[in-house]
């Protein structure tokens, strides 16, 4: 048997694999102070271009931004008095409201900070808010997502490596797909567990009762335990794993290095001002919970009582743009396409970046063979989060009016 190949295959690994990590270099964590050694390194411009780049499709993704300017400034501010004393107070953070029903808060590199409307209304306290916002400050002083992204690009060095070894064609993955898994994967107990004890240790410097932090665990640790909430193993369960442990681990932290703040009057809940500046955001939700029902019902193909809960939920709230556009959706796919525009031109209007009235607008242009209307609405879509069903619709009317350059652009984008 000739053994040259697998020979030449052994020696092209073990010289990729070194060249892979030689090209590693040492980095200090701003948080541990330890060098780490890292495939990248990143200035903090770079990091936040990196986060930045993430940002915007995984808003959109999940639902948009929830649009009460006194509700974000709030929010801004605690995030900001966590920011201030935290191990990276230079960074420009952003400190946003998702608007979603799922009860989800997630960081990515740079300082880009959002807690979901379905999270946010079920806090009782400041110091609660707080513990969430802490814990995701955390997140990003130590770099954990930029970690993550790191261990991704190591993988695909070698897989590349691999690949041309033995002859294949197999690149470096797609930058659009790094960033979108800084959204999705989890993180590690070890990571976690630091990010809770950041967010303490924040919250603490910033003046906040760290009781907070375990009042936090305590809720989640009754919606895990009480009845399996599904909204919640939807969202902040999928990403951040909650148990007794970490609930005891957080009481025995501030035990042990913040003993005299749990009683002590100086370090404040601020549950009256909570409540105060999350009212209509609870009056709000009401109209969600309706949508959310539409929206079971949708998936069920029941698209009458879909869009009568769409509907009652427009008439409690009017300023909310994702109630006509669901109504638009439900017109569009009965086909009813006048109904359809004034709902979706009306979601517009409430809030042109959100995407989704701009790509059921295009979808509706489409269908009507109104091809050259279609074009700005779908490019509108593809702007705010680029997908494969506005690209394909995009190729097709491209190709419609002539325009074969464009036409090919999209269709490799639809692929």
């Amino acid at each position: 048997m000739d053994h040259r190949p697998l020979r030449g295959f052994a020696l092209s690994l073990v010289a990729f694999t070194a060249l892979a990590l030689a090209v590693y270099a040492c980095a200090v964590n701003p948080v541990t102070g330890r060098s780490e050694l890292s495939l990248v390194s990143f200035s903090p411009e770079e990091e936040v271009a990196l986060g930045a780049k993430a940002y915007g499709p995984a808003v959109q993704q999940q639902g948009g931004f929830y649009r009460d300017n006194a509700l974000e400034a709030y929010v801004q501010g605690v995030g900001m008095r966590l920011a201030g004393v935290s191990h990276r107070p230079d960074l420009s953070y952003r400190y946003r409201v998702l608007n979603s029903s799922v009860p989800n808060a997630f960081a990515l590199p740079g300082g880009f900070i959002v807690i979901n409307r379905g999270l946010l209304v079920g806090l009782k306290s400041e110091a609660e808010l707080a513990a969430v916002l802490g814990h995701e400050t955390g997140h990003v002083t130590a770099k954990h997502s930029l970690a993550g992204y790191q261990r991704a690009l190591a993988s695909n060095v070698l897989l590349a490596g691999v690949s041309i070894a033995t002859g294949g064609s197999t690149g470096l993955m797609e930058l659009s797909g790094i960033t979108a898994s800084l959204v999705n994967n989890g993180f590690s107990r070890e990571q976690e567990r630091e990010a809770d004890w950041l967010g303490i240790d924040y919250m603490v410097k910033a003046g906040y009762n760290p009781e907070g932090a375990v009042q936090l665990q305590e809720y989640f640790y009754k919606e895990l335990e009480g009845g399996r909430n599904p909204m919640f193993l939807e969202g902040i369960f999928r990403t951040h794993p909650v148990s007794k442990e970490r609930l005891e681990n957080a009481r025995g932290y501030i035990a042990k290095r913040y003993p005299g703040t749990v009683r002590n009057p100086n370090y404040t809940f601020n549950e009256t001002i909570f409540l105060q500046k999350t009212a209509h955001l609870r009056e709000v939700q009401k109209a969600y919970d309706l949508a959310d029902e539409g929206d079971k019902l949708l998936k069920e193909k029941r698209y009458g009582e879909a869009l009568a809960k769409y509907q009652a939920a427009a008439a409690r709230e009017p300023a909310q743009a994702p109630f006509p556009s669901s109504i638009g959706r439900v017109h569009l796919i009965r086909k009813e396409y006048a109904d359809a525009e004034s709902a979706l031109r009306r979601a517009v209007r409430l809030d042109d970046e959100f995407f989704e009235p701009h790509l059921l607008l295009g979808a509706l242009h489409y269908q009507k063979n109104e091809h050259r209307q279609a074009i700005p609405e779908l490019s509108r879509s593809m702007d705010q989060l680029p997908t494969k069903q506005a690209a394909g619709m995009l190729s097709k009317s491209y190709e419609a009016v002539g325009d074969r350059e464009n036409a090919r652009k999209y269709a490799e984008m639809a692929k």
